[in-house]
C-alpha cells in the first residue's frame, strides 16, 4: 500500500475541508437551534432530546445565539481570560452547538484577535472543549482545553486542563473521556504511530480535579496481528465505564481496558476492509465514499460499527465498478462486537439497508438520490444513524431507523454558523436526558 496515498486520503481527512456551506431555500427548515430562554416556548420544543449530535465546531456567541440560560459555564484560560461557553441542544437530526465568549474583554472583538473552538470528545456527563485563542495584544495563540461537565442537581461547570494539555495537541482522533463511576472522569490520549508497526503506544492520563498528567508506555497483546503500516486513529470511543477505543476506519480499532492495574491494549480488525492496494473504495463511475464510517458504545461492553459502501448494480458491495448504472449506488451495514481483553471476538452484522431501500421509504421524498455521508450513530438507540445528504451545494440531514428501515426524519440544514462542521460527536447530557452520569436511568 502506498503510505503517501494512505496518509492523504486517511484519518486525518476526517476534520480535513469538511466545514458545512450555508444554504437558504424557499422550502428550508432551519435546523440549527435558534438560542433561546430558558423557559420560552421555543425552548419547551427542544426539551429532553434522548440524545445530541454536537457539532465539532464551537460558535461565537451573538445576539443571534444566545443558548439556553442552564447551560452557561465560565473558566478562566491559561492566560487569565474570562472564557464562557453555553450550549444549544436541539433533537436530532438538528445540530446541537456549543458557543462561547470573552465577557470582560476589551480586545476580542479586535480584527486581530482569533478564537476557534472545537468538541473534542463527550462521555456521560462531561464534554471535552478545545479553545485555541489569540486576542488582541497577543502575537501568539494558547491553545486551552476545558472539561464542561452537566448536572441534573447543580448548573454546569467549566475547567480547564492542567500543563502540558496545552502541548499534548488534544483532539478528537487520539483523545477521549471515560466516565468512571460517580467520582471518577479520565482524560485520555493514545499516541500510535503511523508507517510501522510497533508493540507499545505512548498514553497520558489525567483525572480531572487532579493537577497531574500521567505518562504510560502500554503494551499492544498480539501485536503481530497490527498492521504492518501501523495504525492511524480517527476517533475515541468510550464504552460504559471500563472501555476506551482508538479507530482507524482504514483498519481496525485498539481497545484499553481502563480498569485493569497493568494497562494493554488490544488490537482487532474492522469486520469490512475500507481501502485496498488502490485506496479507498471509489466507483469509477461516481464520486469517492468519504467520512462513510462510525462507531458508538452499545450498552457496557460493546461497540456499534457502520460503514456505508459502495455496490455495484447486480448488488454485490462493497464492490468496485465500472458501470454506469452503478453510479451513487451503495449499502449501508451494520455491525456490534462485544469487547473482551483475553477472550475470542466476533463481529456480529446487524443491519443491511440498500440505497434504493432507502429513496423508497417514506420520508424520503423529494431528496436527492445520491449518496450519504457522515453517519452518526445515536447515542442513545445504537440502530439509529443520521446521515447527511448533499447535491448542489445544498445539505439535508436524514435520521434512519436501520433495523426497521423507517425514514424517522429530516431536515434542510440552513442559517449554520460559519463555525459549523459536517462532523458531530454523538453524546447524552444527564440534565437533558434525565439520566446519572454513568449512562444509566434513574
Amino acid at each position: 500500500m502506498n503510505l503517501l496515498r494512505r496518509f492523504r486520503l486517511g484519518c486525518l481527512n476526517r476534520l480535513s475541508h469538511f466545514r458545512c456551506q450555508s444554504s437558504i431555500g424557499p422550502k428550508s427548515v432551519d435546523v440549527v437551534p435558534r438560542c433561546v430562554p430558558a423557559g420560552s416556548p421555543a425552548a419547551g420544543a427542544m426539551k429532553d432530546p434522548s440524545w445530541l449530535m454536537l457539532n465539532y465546531g464551537v460558535a461565537r456567541w451573538n445576539d443571534s445565539a444566545v443558548a439556553d440560560a442552564k447551560t452557561v459555564a465560565e473558566s478562566r484560560t491559561s492566560t487569565g481570560q474570562l472564557l464562557r461557553v453555553s450550549l444549544g441542544p436541539a433533537a436530532p437530526p438538528a445540530s446541537s452547538f456549543f458557543y462561547y465568549d470573552w465577557p470582560g474583554s476589551a480586545t476580542a472583538g479586535d480584527e486581530d484577535s482569533v478564537t476557534h473552538g472545537y468538541v473534542v470528545a463527550a462521555h456521560g456527563d462531561a464534554v471535552l472543549l478545545k479553545v485555541d485563542h489569540k486576542l488582541g495584544g497577543s502575537s501568539n495563540f494558547t491553545d486551552d482545553s476545558f472539561v464542561y461537565k452537566t448536572s441534573a442537581a447543580e448548573p454546569p461547570s467549566l475547567s480547564l486542563l492542567p500543563y502540558p494539555a496545552s502541548k499534548l495537541q488534544l483532539n478528537s482522533r487520539n483523545t477521549g473521556l471515560l466516565r468512571r463511576g460517580e467520582d471518577e472522569l479520565l482524560v485520555v490520549k493514545l499516541f500510535l504511530e503511523l508507517g510501522y508497526r510497533t508493540d507499545t503506544a505512548t498514553m497520558w492520563m489525567h483525572r480531572l480535579g487532579s493537577h497531574e498528567w500521567e505518562k504510560k508506555q502500554v503494551p499492544i497483546v498480539a501485536a503481530e496481528e497490527v498492521p504492518h503500516e501501523g495504525l492511524d486513529s480517527c476517533a475515541t470511543v468510550p464504552v460504559g465505564d471500563r472501555f476506551m477505543c482508538w479507530v482507524d476506519y482504514r483498519s481496525g480499532l485498539v481497545m484499553c481496558d481502563m480498569a485493569e492495574e497493568s494497562l494493554k491494549l488490544r488490537y482487532v480488525q474492522l469486520p469490512i476492509i475500507t481501502e485496498d492496494e488502490f485506496g479507498p473504495y471509489e466507483n469509477y463511475c461516481g464520486p469517492n465514499i468519504r467520512e462513510s464510517w462510525d462507531m458508538c458504545a452499545v450498552g457496557d461492553s460493546a461497540v456499534r460499527f457502520v460503514s456505508i459502501d459502495p455496490r455495484c448494480c447486480c448488488g454485490h458491495s462493497p464492490s468496485r465498478s465500472a458501470c454506469p448504472n452503478s453510479y451513487k449506488l451503495f449499502a449501508v451495514t451494520t455491525w456490534t462486537l462485544a469487547l473482551t481483553m483475553d477472550k475470542t471476538m466476533e463481529w456480529v452484522k446487524e443491519n443491511k439497508l440498500d440505497c434504493e431501500e432507502l429513496w423508497a421509504l417514506p420520508g424520503y421524498e423529494g431528496l436527492p438520490r445520491t449518496l450519504v455521508e457522515h453517519p452518526v450513530v445515536s447515542s442513545a438507540n445504537p440502530d439509529v444513524v443520521c446521515f447527511i445528504v448533499r447535491e448542489d451545494g445544498e445539505d439535508w440531514k436524514v435520521e434512519v431507523d436501520t433495523r426497521n428501515k423507517a425514514v424517522l426524519s429530516t431536515a434542510h440544514w440552513t442559517n449554520a454558523p460559519q463555525e459549523a462542521w459536517l462532523v458531530h460527536v454523538s453524546a447524552k447530557l444527564p440534565w437533558l436526558t434525565s439520566e446519572t452520569p454513568g449512562g444509566t436511568k434513574s
